[in-house]
């Protein structure tokens, strides 16, 4: 079963911003966020997870990806 990944403080533009991923593991979610977004943003989600700043929603009903995401913005 495939559990939903939030991830705070990544994809910065300014300020940071947040990737929801469905995925059964942290290890493939870090995958399938390498395969949608810039190499460069890797960092930022090793650091996003030692920081605690996701949240995990188990056992959900819904295909493996990239669900959704926000660049941050502003100044």
């Amino acid at each position: 079963m495939n559990n939903l990944y939030i991830i705070n403080e990544v994809l910065y533009d300014y300020t940071p911003g947040m990737a929801v991923i469905v995925a059964p593991s942290k290890r493939r979610c870090r995958e399938l966020f390498l395969e949608a977004f810039e190499f460069e943003s890797a960092r930022l989600f090793d650091l996003a997870i030692i920081d605690g700043d996701y949240k995990v929603i188990e056992n959900v009903n819904h295909d493996e990806g990239v669900v959704s995401y926000v660049y941050g913005g502003g100044s």
